[in-house]
């Protein structure tokens, strides 16, 4: 691959990982304020969202612990691209790794499903009204507009800041 290919994945994967990240606060802000009007489900989606992320990697550095045999350690060392990242100031700057950036990518799959189980529950049993009944749905469709708006965003925003040398 091409050095200018590379720096353009590069930032694109930066930029995707500061999407997830804002995104999932703004989801996490919106579960905080229709936790008391819808219950108690707002309230473990919102524990998934922040217990997940933190126990996959804490299961991915034992799966790569020093006292592994030599093979696994070398694999996890081509797996783990830190130290070949060409960006790395970029991505001191905003904490990416490879490891959080799939973790919270598969952190904004767990929450849109237990978004789509909640909205699927509050159908079947019309425990609310129509207005409210629907949350859910604003939600997920709010979380996924915002992960692309902010990565547009972060994108343009590091191109910027590497054409003015702000790295």
């Amino acid at each position: 691959m091409s050095q200018a290919k590379e720096i353009n994945h590069e930032l694109n994967i930066i930029s995707r990982y500061m999407g997830l990240i804002i995104s999932k606060y703004l989801i996490f802000a919106l579960l905080i304020i229709t936790l008391y009007p819808m219950n108690i489900i707002p309230g473990y989606i919102l524990l998934a969202g922040i217990i997940f992320p933190a126990a996959l990697r804490f299961a991915v550095n034992l799966e790569t612990s020093p006292d592994k045999n030599t093979a696994s350690q070398k694999k996890a060392d081509v797996s783990d691209r830190e130290c070949f990242f060409t960006l790395s100031q970029t991505a001191k700057k905003y904490n990416f790794s490879y490891k959080k950036y799939k973790a919270e990518n598969y952190n904004f799959i767990l929450i849109s499903l237990l978004l789509v189980v909640w909205q699927n529950v509050l159908i079947q049993k019309n425990v609310f009204s129509y207005p409210v009944n629907i949350i859910p749905s604003f939600m997920l469709i709010i979380y996924i507009i915002s992960r692309f708006l902010a990565k547009i965003i972060f994108h343009y925003k590091i191109h910027h800041d590497f054409i003015n040398l702000n790295i």
